[in-house]
């Protein structure tokens, strides 16, 4: 009886840590499209399409895609894409995308485009708004 308790205390110790970082991305009918997972990123079936590394970007080859610096979107050549304010969304020439609101993407007309269960805003906006990954 002790041995059972003790195997299922580590168990449960071993999964919970593994279910907070189960970081699913949704499309907009709630369609599992994909997951973010230590800082890559991979598609519903599973293959990797990229990753993100110290706000550097990087597509499914390894080739650099851009970067992020602080709340600014820049693409492989430098080129300003556009920036978060808040949870608001601009474009390169200020208009203003959508916004990401408690893990949820809204487009500028206010309709949902997306969820992301504990992916982080700065990544959303990649594949929402910018899309550096293939995901929908």
């Amino acid at each position: 009886m002790k041995h059972s308790v003790k195997f299922l205390l580590t168990l449960l110790l071993l999964t919970f840590p593994l279910m907070g970082f189960s970081q699913r991305i949704y499309d907009r009918s709630g369609s599992y499209i994909g997951r973010f997972d230590d800082g890559r990123i991979y598609d519903r079936s599973g293959t990797y399409q990229g990753k993100v590394d110290g706000g550097r970007i990087y597509d499914r080859s390894g080739t650099y895609q851009g970067k992020i610096d602080g709340d600014r979107f820049y693409d492989r050549s430098g080129t300003y894409q556009g920036k978060i304010d808040g949870d608001r969304i601009y474009d390169r020439s200020g208009s203003y995308q959508g916004r990401v609101t408690d893990g949820y993407v809204y487009d500028r007309s206010g309709s949902r485009i997306g969820r992301g269960d504990n992916v982080p805003l700065r990544i959303l906006v990649l594949i929402f708004f910018y899309a550096f990954f293939p995901l929908r």
